[in-house]
């Protein structure tokens, strides 16, 4: 092909490329927030026995065994404890660009449909996040661009591979394989897209898995409007993410009509089956990232309608602007409380007393993890010298007698210290 063919590829990749730059840089300057911690702190940083026989919904397996390898043979360090979801992201970005392609060729509407999907509020600020869902993702929109070259048992690997990054991707990845299967009368070829993936999370998924009761699925909402609305939602946007709630389903039910194939048929075998785990297993609906692999095939759907309209490249790439002009760098949107977690932990280190600090929830896993030491949540009862206090909600306990030292800006955390009795 010449390059006026190639033009819209091209530079789709190198948009994409620049985005993976931005997660880089973000993941190297931004402080860890409090799941990180918590992953590092319970299923990172103990023996490896004790990962391999614990669960919890933080605890993303097969992200967790490669954020291990990696502090094992590289060193603690922010940028590399986050390497393996950076790898995640690669992969997931070249897979969009891959996906997108094979759907709807080299057009502006690919371009447009593969920046924002690269870009989405629902999903960019978990792509340099030490977390199991960018890993997921990328294994998720891999299988989809395999099976679009009828390479099925890769496709297989890449779902089984999602699933033990986070238990989470077990709906689409059971959803697309069932629909692959349908709409491309592969029957016979069930084998290969079933069991190279089965095994796989089986093989780091049972153990750990063994150890899971219901309790554990604890994050999510008792809505499912709540529950769209945080896909959609476009941080400092508010207009615009109720707009999104209502004009979206117009656009997807459209591509969908037009569709009619695997994507269609997996959005709603994934809608079908959330909402059976909710009413028949009491588990919650999606709350933003618990539910972000639906973004994908809801925007491919979009796209599809899409290719009906003239100029119909232009809406999803000005949500694509609009979604990266809501990105604060150093801020992810849903800890924008711990924005300052670094600084925080670098300013008690200044500090003279030697006495354990007392911190509110959730503090005390960001700073074991900067500052490993002696920490004692604050209670009622509990007194110590100095505190760490979250600002940014209303009833939090404060104790009496004490005297800020150092208010940090972006997150609102606050450092005291006891004042002496006059």
């Amino acid at each position: 092909m010449r390059w006026n063919e190639l033009r819209w590829t091209r530079w789709t990749g190198v948009l994409l490329m620049a985005v993976f730059c931005f997660h880089v840089w973000r993941a190297a300057t931004a402080a860890i927030t409090t799941d990180e911690a918590f992953t590092f702190n319970e299923f990172v940083a103990p023996p490896l026995l004790q990962v391999l026989t614990s669960y919890d919904a933080n605890h993303h397996v097969l992200h967790s065994l490669l954020c291990k390898a990696a502090i094992s043979l590289l060193g603690k360090g922010d940028l590399r404890f986050r390497l393996p979801a950076l790898l995640g992201t690669l992969l997931y970005l070249w897979s969009v660009w891959r996906l997108t392609r094979q759907r709807l060729g080299n057009t502006p509407l690919m371009a447009a449909t593969a920046l924002l999907l690269a870009v989405h509020a629902g999903l960019i600020d978990y792509f340099s996040l030490a977390r199991g869902y960018s890993l997921g993702m990328g294994f998720l929109v891999y299988a989809m661009a395999e099976t679009g070259v009828e390479r099925y048992r890769r496709a297989s690997l890449g779902l089984g591979l999602a699933v033990a990054s986070n238990p989470v991707y077990i709906v689409p990845a059971a959803a697309w394989i069932l629909s692959v299967l349908v709409t491309k009368r592969l029957w016979r070829r069930v084998d290969e897209l079933v069991a190279p993936g089965l095994v796989t999370a089986l093989v780091v998924l049972a153990i750990p898995a063994s150890r899971a009761v219901a309790e554990r699925f604890y994050y999510g909402v008792p809505s499912p409007w709540i529950s769209w609305q945080s896909l959609m939602d476009v941080p400092g946007w508010p207009g615009l993410s109720q707009l999104l709630g209502f004009a979206i389903p117009i656009a997807v039910l459209w591509g969908a009509w037009i569709e009619r194939g695997a994507v269609t048929m997996t959005l709603a075998l994934c809608l079908a089956s959330i909402a059976v785990l909710h009413w028949a297993a009491h588990f919650p609906w999606p709350y933003g990232r618990t539910g972000i692999y639906l973004i994908p095939l809801v925007f491919l759907l979009a796209a599809e309608g899409a290719r009906r309209v003239r100029w119909g490249a232009i809406p999803l790439a000005v949500l694509a602007l609009v979604s990266l002009s809501a990105v604060r760098p150093h801020v992810y949107a849903a800890w924008s409380f711990d924005a300052d977690n670094k600084a925080v932990a670098k300013a008690l280190d200044e500090l003279p007393s030697q006495h354990p600090v007392a911190v509110q929830v959730p503090m005390e896993q960001v700073l074991r993890y900067y500052r490993p030491g002696t920490y004692v949540v604050l209670r009622p009862g509990v007194h110590a010298e100095v505190y760490v206090l979250r600002t940014d909600e209303v009833g939090l306990l404060r104790p009496q007698g004490i005297r800020v030292l150092r208010r940090f800006a972006r997150s609102g955390v606050e450092i005291a210290v006891s004042e002496p009795p006059r």
